[in-house]
């Protein structure tokens, strides 16, 4: 009977220390299950967060040299040429060329810098997007940061939708384009309201040496034939009303074929050098256009006139509306 006690007590040792260690291994191996589909889980969960936070930053965008991953909201950036595209959906750039801080006259310049022909300078502003004129720099800009190049000659609105797309800021573009309305219709109205339909207009420039006509694009050709909606000369209209030419060099002879009722002139000549004005002042052809004798040329800044971007073109619009009926 002692024997049997003793095995008995015995078996039943035994049976609790497997007991033991079974728990203990599958308290074990329970805790391994649980937790490693959950970091299995987690990792790919914050490695699918890091996709798609990287994809939210960045898209791809197609232009004339190819396409570059582009940041979907940019707020760096550095152009050489399209200044003022910027500046009227609420970005100032950090970084433009010389010749546009030294000549556009409708624009802070402060806290952007000259880059001048620097890729140095440009290094050394960090911007996350280039905007370039052209394609003829892309290779060196592209090495720096992403860029984007293009040959704008549309109008302002259809510059700043492209500019809003470009920079993630397509509301900021409608809301300009709004307001560029408002603003041209009141001119408009102005105008329109001392000027008849019958009244043509012509856009002569001296350029140094030359004499030009301008057509419907720039040198206030958009400001006055698409926003004032005045009527272009005949000649004006049939030479450039379908055609890619911003200007024509003209003679002397032909300019009573070009002249409208009223004339806008401007005149670069940064050197001083140019007789062209005085020559064309003393000139029996100048003095018999009927614009000359009834008192109705309009000299407007050749600053003033020469850029074509969206603020540029919203101020030649005032400019040129005040011109016109500052003698009605």
């Amino acid at each position: 009977m002692a024997r049997k006690r003793t095995i008995l007590i015995g078996f039943m040792a035994i049976m609790m220390l497997v007991g033991t260690v079974a728990c203990g291994n599958a308290k074990e191996s329970g805790s391994n299950a649980g937790e490693q589909p959950v970091n299995n889980t987690s990792a790919a969960n914050n490695k699918e967060a890091d996709k798609q936070s990287t994809e939210a930053k960045t898209r791809s965008y197609t232009h004339m040299a190819g396409s570059s991953e582009i940041p979907v909201r940019a707020e760096r950036v550095v152009t050489d040429w399209y200044y003022g595209q910027l500046v009227a959906l609420g970005l100032k750039p950090i970084g433009t060329d010389d010749y546009v801080l030294k000549n556009h006259p409708f624009i802070k310049k402060d806290g952007t810098e000259s880059i001048g022909q620097s890729l140095e300078k440009i290094i050394e502003l960090q911007p996350d997007l280039i905007i370039s004129w052209g394609a003829s720099k892309y290779d060196k800009f592209s090495k720096i940061a992403p860029t984007v190049p293009l040959e704008l000659s549309g109008g302002p609105k259809d510059s700043v939708r492209i500019f809003g797309d470009i920079l993630g800021r397509k509301a900021e573009a409608e809301q300009w384009i709004t307001q560029f309305d408002q603003k041209v219709e009141a001119a408009r109205k102005k105008v329109s309201s001392k000027i008849s339909k019958d009244e043509t207009f012509t856009i002569f420039n001296i350029w140094k040496n030359k004499l030009r006509v301008y057509g419907f694009v720039n040198m206030g050709g958009y400001a006055l034939y698409e926003g004032l909606q005045v009527t272009p000369a005949p000649k004006v209209d049939k030479e450039f009303r379908n055609s890619k030419e911003w200007y024509s060099e003209i003679s002397y002879e032909v300019l009573p074929e070009y002249a409208g009722d009223h004339i806008i002139l401007t005149t670069y000549d940064p050197d001083g050098t140019s007789t062209v004005l005085k020559d064309l002042e003393n000139s029996p052809i100048w003095k018999n256009l009927k614009a000359v004798k009834n008192g109705n040329v309009h000299v407007i800044n050749y600053n003033y006139l020469y850029n074509d971007d969206p603020i540029a073109v919203e101020n030649q619009v005032d400019i040129l509306a005040d011109a016109i009926l500052a003698g009605r």
